[in-house]
């Protein structure tokens, strides 16, 4: 079938803080955005195919994720198995976007046939992380598909908003939700025709203790330690292994939604996990480091309360200094993470990819400007438009050089 995806489509929602839904995806634009990062990445230089090792990817196909595979796989020539649970294209459903499938399957597609093209070995599955047989499907896949049947390192970058405790069978849902005490963040509203975005304020009001325990069962570390266990007990883990758990912890601004709301437990969580991981994995020569990465623009970024307001002040403060997923990946592995040397790490232990962001400089700006705007007053154009053309580029829109005008047939680019 052929059809045409000519604007993205989305709505905000004022009830939840003006979050922001997507309502579709280019699966043309996706693609197109996707390679465009591996030619970024292959400009950085090559490695020989194999040369950076045999990594999984657990939610590597957007976000920081796809990035670390890009910068691990065209950069350093390393092999690479993701794990994502990505709607695959369903050819016989009527409705045009479970038809295609989601962004993230587009995205990995494309990444890939690009790898592949480079000479790495690069596959993916589609599956639920917190099932125990995506973990049994992930170690016949490494047996079968890297050469010595082990990995070296494990990049995990899950952003799940929900899960299904296999316990149960009962779906767990995460809260994006201040930890005891009502919390005000500003927003801005959608702009419409001749009606300007405008700074609002949203109250939100705290989290239970029954959606905090919730919100650390689905982005916590306790998936990320049962994983480890059981690719330690099926014997694919290489001598030397490394893993590296991927997340953001927020700095004074956004920290009554980030590190001081549930999500902050979750993310505290996950640190403890990885430390003690650390302490585990010795036996084996191996390494376990929490890497906090900086702000960045992503399919989560608009359905986080208060955070498009951060990111469209801080993309105009940081300008040029302002480091995507890609550029981010790409100093964890070049930088932080030297060849044969010690990993780079503050006093708590962990690689802080989030140094630029928290700079005094850079915060002290966001400060004025957060204190500058009152509620009711005209959100600037300028700033509400670049947010926008990010968001929707993880979307597969504002692409450069993708004429949305133009029908594609779903069957060529889903294959």
């Amino acid at each position: 079938m052929q059809f045409a995806l000519p604007k993205f489509t989305y709505r905000f929602i004022p009830s939840m803080g003006n979050v922001i839904h997507p309502g579709n995806f280019h699966p043309v634009g996706t693609q197109r955005g996707a390679v465009a990062l591996v030619e970024r990445a292959v400009a950085v230089g090559q490695a020989q195919p194999g040369a950076g090792g045999r990594w999984l990817t657990v939610g590597g196909s957007g976000g920081f994720g796809s990035a670390a595979r890009i910068a691990l796989g065209a950069t350093h020539g390393a092999h690479t198995l993701d794990v994502s649970f990505d709607a695959p294209p369903n050819p016989e459903s009527r409705n045009k976007m479970r038809r295609i499938g989601s962004p993230g399957f587009h995205r990995s597609l494309a990444i890939e046939n690009q790898l592949r093209g480079l000479g790495r070995l690069a596959k993916s599955f589609a599956g639920d992380a917190f099932a125990p047989q995506t973990i049994d499907r992930a170690v016949a896949e490494i047996r079968e598909l890297f050469p010595g049947g082990k990995i070296d390192g494990l990049v995990w970058s899950l952003a799940a908003p929900r899960a299904v405790d296999p316990r149960s069978g009962q779906k767990v849902v995460s809260a994006l939700k201040p930890l005891g005490n009502p919390l005000q963040l500003k927003t801005f509203s959608r702009a419409t025709g001749d009606t300007p975005s405008t700074v609002d304020l949203c109250e939100l009001p705290p989290g239970t203790p029954e959606e905090a325990i919730a919100t650390i069962f689905v982005m916590g570390g306790q998936v990320v330690s049962q994983w480890v266990e059981a690719l330690r007990r099926a014997d694919v883990l290489a001598e030397g292994f490394t893993l590296l758990t991927i997340s953001y912890r927020g700095g004074p601004l956004n920290a009554g939604i980030y590190r001081n709301g549930l999500i902050g437990l979750a993310k505290a969580d996950l640190e403890f996990h990885t430390k003690v991981l650390d302490h585990q994995l010795q036996a084996i020569g191996g390494r376990a480091l929490a890497v906090e990465g900086p702000a960045v623009v992503t399919e989560a970024s608009g359905g986080i309360p208060g955070v498009p307001f951060y990111m469209a002040h801080l993309l105009d403060v940081m300008g040029e200094r302002h480091q995507d997923p890609l550029d981010a990946m790409q100093r964890l592995f070049g930088e932080c993470l030297p060849a044969g040397g010690e990993p780079v790490v503050d006093d708590e232990g962990l690689i802080r990819l989030d140094d630029h962001e928290l700079a005094e400089d850079v915060q002290a700006a966001l400060r004025e400007r957060h204190a500058k705007f009152a509620v009711g007053d005209t959100f600037p154009a300028a700033l509400y438009d670049r947010f926008m053309s990010a968001y929707a580029q993880t979307r597969g829109f504002d692409v450069p050089g993708v004429d949305y005008e133009a029908a594609f047939d779903d069957e060529v680019v889903c294959s």
